[in-house]
């Protein structure tokens, strides 16, 4: 279970870099809801992961 928290919280680092003002492409709108909505699942999974424990 471990593991796979680390890997949701790696996913997450790298959306938020493309959300950040480090990002390298300005997102349209669209794009960055759905990357904010991807976020969220990742965080609800996690948050799920870590209760079932």
């Amino acid at each position: 279970m471990d593991e796979r928290i680390l890997e949701n919280l790696e996913r997450l680092k790298k959306m938020l870099i493309l959300l950040s003002e480090e990002r390298k492409v300005v997102l349209s709108h669209h794009k960055t809801f759905e990357h904010v909505e991807k976020m969220r699942t990742i965080v609800n999974e996690s948050i799920d992961m870590v209760n079932k424990s």
